[in-house]
């Protein structure tokens, strides 16, 4: 059956926020589209059947529900004969389509992240989250993991499920660079021609590294007073709102915060900004990265080894050293090396779209049920 039901807690659907999460959730939404799958996708941020739900339909229509259950009134599940999870919501419910006998669609898990292994690193991470996460691994038919560097992870955490993990690598979708927005936001910041632009995209979040910039903010932009620094994303942690506001205050023509931009716009600043900062403790792909890369950023990046393809393209600072605003200093004023790192980080970025096959791997996934029910 080519029906298809995406799940997931975030979708790139109006004004809002929308993360790496649902950005693939869109790209997967789009390839299945495309291939000819009949896809759907419910969404919703809560875990209880009570709670709200939305459906995006194929034809790009939203259907509201009050509840889990008002949805289930219209759509069984087993009305789809593919449901592929985006996080871990409704582990119970799908645990009882897994042991039922009558035909049941095929259950695929798209993890994001192992949340065992943010858990271990020392970061604060829900029991629920994590408990569900084990639970949906165990009951997928199917695991698929978005890069090589967390597949890895996943066969040291969860060994006797290697038999059903697979590795489709996230992809990106790029725009092109329009003149006229990016000089309507150069006037608008007042940004002039030797003004250094920095951009960071990410929530405001701890894990995210979010509090080694707004730490080391401060002496960096008195420093650097043709400074810029754009900071991107949803705030989460209440302590570093506080200290991102107090920064738009004391440095109201350097320091901005913008909590939204919808993708499009979001490449105007990639491509007007000269660094890009990825300060995260813990990343599983960075679709941030390699966007900022592919726009002619260059690279100041924390030593996670996920983000080893942008060796000898990128300078990295260690988190632990405190050496984040010293390299932060050598990108500002070595105007060399930032086209230097800039050309070959957008060399891997270019490249990486250029061989990506997110969507034939997609394709086979899927397809790879039917070929087992002729065996």
């Amino acid at each position: 059956m080519k029906k298809v039901l995406l799940i997931s807690f975030e979708y790139p659907t109006g004004k809002s926020y929308c993360g790496g999460v649902g950005q693939i959730v869109e790209q997967s939404r789009d390839a299945l589209l495309a291939i000819g799958y009949e896809t759907y996708v419910l969404i919703s941020s809560g875990f209880a059947r009570k709670d709200p739900v939305k459906l995006l339909l194929p034809d790009d229509s939203i259907k509201r529900y009050p509840s889990l259950g008002a949805f289930l009134r219209d759509y069984d599940w087993c009305n789809f004969g593919y449901i592929i999870h985006h996080f871990v919501n409704w582990t119970k419910e799908l645990k009882k389509i897994a042991i039922q006998k009558r035909r049941k669609p095929k259950i695929i898990y798209h993890f994001h992240s192992i949340l065992r292994r943010e858990k271990d690193s020392g970061f604060r991470t829900l029991n629920h989250f994590l408990c569900n996460q084990e639970k949906m691994i165990e009951l997928a038919d199917r695991i698929v993991c978005p890069s090589t560097y967390e597949y890895d992870n996943f066969i040291r955490y969860f060994p006797s499920f290697i038999d059903k993990v697979v590795v489709i690598e996230n992809t990106i979708e790029a725009f092109s660079a329009e003149k006229n927005k990016i000089e309507e936001i150069r006037n608008k910041h007042k940004i002039k021609n030797n003004d250094i632009v920095s951009l960071y995209v990410g929530r405001l979040e701890r894990i995210k590294g979010a509090h080694i910039l707004l730490k080391e903010a401060p002496k960096i932009l008195r420093e650097h007073r043709h400074l810029k620094i754009f900071f991107v994303g949803r705030s989460l942690e209440k302590d570093l709102y506080k200290k991102l506001l107090s920064l738009c205050r004391l440095y109201p023509e350097q320091f901005f915060y913008k909590k939204f931009l919808d993708k499009k716009e979001l490449f105007q600043y990639y491509y007007l900004s000269d660094i890009y900062i990825n300060s995260s403790l813990s990343e599983s792909f960075s679709l941030s990265t390699h966007e900022s890369a592919l726009c002619n950023n260059a690279l100041l990046l924390n030593q996670l080894p996920v983000l080893e393809k942008f060796k000898d393209a990128a300078l990295f600072f260690d988190a632990n050293v405190g050496d984040f605003s010293e390299k932060y200093g050598v990108l500002i004023r070595n105007h060399a090396l930032r086209k230097k790192l800039s050309m070959r980080a957008s060399a891997i970025a270019n490249k990486f779209i250029k061989n990506n096959i997110f969507k034939d791997n997609l394709c086979k996934l899927l397809s790879s049920f039917s070929v087992e029910s002729k065996i």
